[in-house]
């Protein structure tokens, strides 16, 4: 980790400790032990996100492309890229190198990598419609009192500069990478795609963003089994918050501190309890630690064992220590 990123990591743990010395254990605990049950469900509605992330991942193929490809591999990588991302502070980089390099060579580098360039540039592309659209939408429950007719343009000016935020802190980085992978393997494949398939790219960011939207069911049964009632629209409203304050602290891995503290500081804008908030941020979290196990042992059931016996084998040639090749 970079000087930076190690302030960001010490910051959220210092965060998350001040949390747990001011917040109510005693009601977090509380509402924890009343989920029970449904942890499973939490955990297993997941899935469908993942699915419809992967059908994003597999419309930024050609059609012809695309057979090459079972969804079954896409949503494993997936699941294994998104734990990259999500364990490592490579902000949210690694998980797409990853993913181009564990895909099966059923097709050529370069198709490979044009799409997992059209994913990621798609998937940004739907967060931003996302949120957004959802701020509209929530509109009127923070401000019923004013018209919305005048509420309308404001709170569309304030969703686009959010999303412009976030998409610009992640587009830097991703942008040299994609330069790279542009200059070396894909040349004029990206421009070439995006033109002769844009039914596809429209397909593909569709398919992220009800990826997104999906997080707006997890949030409203997170909310039920925490005996918190709250309607639909507020569930949306959570979770457009959420994926906002993610997108903003994004650097930050395994999203230590900023997890809780994000969930703490959306439920006090909405006016709920912020321990209940605490609480969410501890299902969502325990949540998002399972899946990227999951998909770290992905990871290595893809790549492990070949890399293993890669790496004995330089040991015997070069009689020194040498890291994976993964």
């Amino acid at each position: 980790m970079t000087t930076n990123q190690k302030v960001l990591v010490a910051l959220g743990t210092l965060g998350l400790g001040i949390l747990v010395w001011r917040i109510d254990v005693n009601a977090v605990r509380s509402a924890l032990l009343q989920v029970g049950w449904g942890m499973a469900l939490i955990l297993g509605q997941e899935i469908a996100a993942h699915l419809l992330n992967a059908l994003g991942w597999r419309f930024a193929f050609a059609r012809e492309d695309a057979g090459s490809f079972p969804l079954g591999e896409l949503v494993r990588l997936r699941v294994a890229g998104d734990a990259i991302n999500y364990l490592t502070p490579t902000a949210t980089i690694g998980g797409e190198v990853a993913r181009a390099a564990m895909l099966s060579d059923a097709r050529g580098r370069d198709i490979r990598a044009v799409s997992v360039i059209v994913a990621k540039s798609t998937q940004t592309l739907a967060q931003t419609i996302f949120i957004t659209a959802g701020l509209v939408l929530v509109a009127n429950e923070w401000v019923a009192l004013a018209p919305m007719s005048l509420v309308l343009p404001w709170v569309v000016g304030i969703g686009f500069a959010i999303a412009i935020l976030i998409a610009f802190r992640g587009w830097s980085r991703w942008a040299r990478v994609a330069s790279v992978v542009w200059q070396r393997v894909c040349g004029a494949r990206l421009v070439e795609f995006v033109r002769d398939h844009p039914g596809r790219v429209a397909l593909s960011t569709l398919m992220f963003a009800l990826g997104y939207a999906w997080g707006a069911f997890e949030a409203y049964w997170i909310c039920r089994f925490l005996l918190i009632r709250v309607s639909v629209v507020t569930a949306l409203a959570i979770e457009v918050l959420s994926i906002t304050v993610d997108g903003i602290v994004f650097m930050v891995p395994a999203k230590i501190g900023t997890q809780e503290g994000g969930k703490v500081a959306v439920f006090a804008a909405l006016g709920l309890p912020p321990t209940l908030g605490f609480a969410f941020g501890v299902v969502r979290h325990v949540r998002e630690l399972i899946w990227s196990g999951v998909g770290v042992l992905l990871c290595y059931a893809k790549v492990g064992r070949a890399g293993v016996i890669f790496r004995r084998a330089a040991l015997r040639t070069s009689c020194r220590p040498t890291g994976l090749w993964w």
